[in-house]
């Protein structure tokens, strides 16, 4: 996990598979990794929550790439536009709907990487595991 841009937070992820009660995951002064458990074959989204301080932030983008085995396998970009600075707000900005791989061949653990971005420049990145269960 690295250590966000000053003028970026990382606020939290809000993991929503549909049928289930939706799981936040506060990322704002976290220092571990996550740990994520969805079935197989189940569709979900994420809410991406952050905030921004000091200025306005143009081109903010997130990425995440998940790996099985250290083969890169899936990624996901997200255009989380331009947003101005404020002390109390809260920007929020859904994923696209996915699905999680079915059957008992892909089952177990993948590793991932969340970053995010303003142009090319690295805002903040967190590695997280993702379990695939039945």
């Amino acid at each position: 996990m690295t250590v966000p841009h000053q003028d970026f937070v990382p606020h939290q992820n809000v993991l929503q598979v549909k049928g289930q009660e939706p799981v936040v995951f506060e990322l704002e002064g976290r220092t571990e990794g996550i740990h994520v458990k969805i079935p197989g074959g189940a569709k979900y989204f994420t809410k991406l929550r952050f905030k921004i301080k000091n200025r306005k932030m143009e081109n903010l983008n997130y990425k995440q790439v998940v790996k099985k085995g250290g083969i890169p396998i899936k990624t996901k970009e997200v255009d989380l536009g331009t947003r101005e600075p404020s002390e109390t707000e809260i920007y929020e900005v859904d994923s696209p709907e996915d699905e999680t791989p079915s059957g008992w061949l892909t089952r177990g653990t993948y590793y991932a990487t969340t970053t995010y971005y303003e142009g090319d420049k690295e805002l903040f990145s967190t590695q997280w595991t993702l379990e695939i269960t039945k």
